[in-house]
């Protein structure tokens, strides 16, 4: 009898399944039960016939139990009424199970393609930042572009939130069918928002510094060539060794304190980091009638007498000393034909110097 007044709360369909399939095993019992009932109720009779017969009382006490017939009827009728109030019950609880499920699954749905998709813009918006071919604007036309992508993406992200309110208004507090919360999928778009904005900024300060201080695009080239390549978990900010190596490819003789200096020109806030926008900054202020790498490479050539390659005597007679065994000691050997013991590559030297190949 507890049984089938017994409240319950479940969660899924298979609990509910399990419910009802114990319910059912129980009113698998019920004929017997009924069996036993009437043996009962005729034995009753049988006992009534038997007083009758010898005048004894009929409100005769059993001494071996304290449940009487009327008691017994009283709650077989009870069963009766309350088995198929469970029928009842243990379906509607199969309804709104079924109905929690389609709105697990309406959710996963939309939050498994929503999620890689805000990555994959993520990730879009990290190469095209990092891109070298094509000028700021090109760059520009295409974050913005992403821009407009992203932004007419937004109905899907509300549609998802009603979604996660008729699962809050249903009590739903777990999904096997996805991983992504509403909780991940906001702090994803948000960022993916932040990030799109940021980029779109940079580039046109980018752009504006290059326009102001006469910056040509082969520089600016240059100049995010050698970022990209010390920046080497390669998302778009380079640490402090990596800002120390780069200042040290390109030829500065850096103590602590001088280099201490630069860091606090590119790293204002002490972050630790060197964005991009302030290594431009930086390459501008200190090197602002630094020739290019084609430039020196035709410098070189002079000093070579059109040769594509350059002796050891030449950079000592042409150049001063400090300069001449710094070239010395970082040109790689000219592996050309024709050369002679001890040629070096200049033209090798200058790209690696602005960071287009590597030494």
């Amino acid at each position: 009898m507890e049984d089938l007044q017994d409240m319950f709360i479940v969660h899924t369909i298979e609990e509910v399944q399990s419910l009802i399939a114990a319910h059912e095993q129980f009113k698998a019992t019920l004929p017997e039960a009924d069996t036993e009932r009437q043996a009962i109720l005729g034995i009753h009779n049988e006992v009534q016939k038997i007083s009758q017969s010898y005048g004894i009382k009929a409100n005769i006490i059993n001494p071996y139990s304290t449940i009487t017939l009327e008691e017994l009827l009283k709650q077989w009728e009870k069963v009766k009424m309350l088995v198929p109030q469970r029928d009842g019950s243990l379906q509607e609880e199969m309804a709104r199970q079924h109905a929690h499920e389609r709105l697990r699954r309406q959710f996963a749905a939309q939050a498994n393609l929503i999620g890689p998709w805000i990555q994959a813009r993520m990730e879009e918006i990290g190469r095209c930042s990092l891109e070298i071919g094509g000028t700021l604007e090109d760059q520009m036309t295409q974050l913005k572009q992403m821009e407009h992508v992203i932004i007419a993406y937004k109905p899907n992200i509300d549609k998802l939130e009603g979604d996660h309110q008729l699962i809050q208004e249903s009590l739903i507090f777990d999904n096997k069918h996805t991983n992504y919360t509403m909780e991940h999928i906001r702090v994803g778009w948000e960022l993916l928002l932040t990030t799109i904005a940021r980029t779109i900024n940079e580039i046109e300060t980018q752009i504006l510094t290059r326009d102001a201080k006469g910056i040509s695009q082969q520089q600016m080239n240059e100049f995010r060539s050698s970022f990209n390549h010390f920046d080497r978990k390669k998302n778009g900010a380079m640490e402090t060794d990596d800002f120390r190596a780069c200042l040290i490819s390109m030829g500065y003789d850096l103590g602590e304190v001088e280099f201490a200096r630069i860091m606090m020109l590119v790293d204002q806030n002490a972050t630790g980091i060197v964005s991009f926008q302030s290594f431009i900054d930086f390459m501008t202020r200190e090197t602002a009638d630094t020739d290019t790498a084609e430039q020196v490479v035709a410098s070189f050539r002079i000093l070579a007498a059109d040769k594509p390659y350059i002796l050891v005597d030449e950079l000592r007679r042409e150049l001063p000393p400090e300069q001449a065994e710094y070239c010395i000691m970082r040109m790689p050997p000219y592996k050309g034909p024709g050369a002679p013991p001890g040629a070096l590559d200049y033209t090798a030297f200058s790209t690696a110097l602005y960071g287009e190949s590597d030494l």
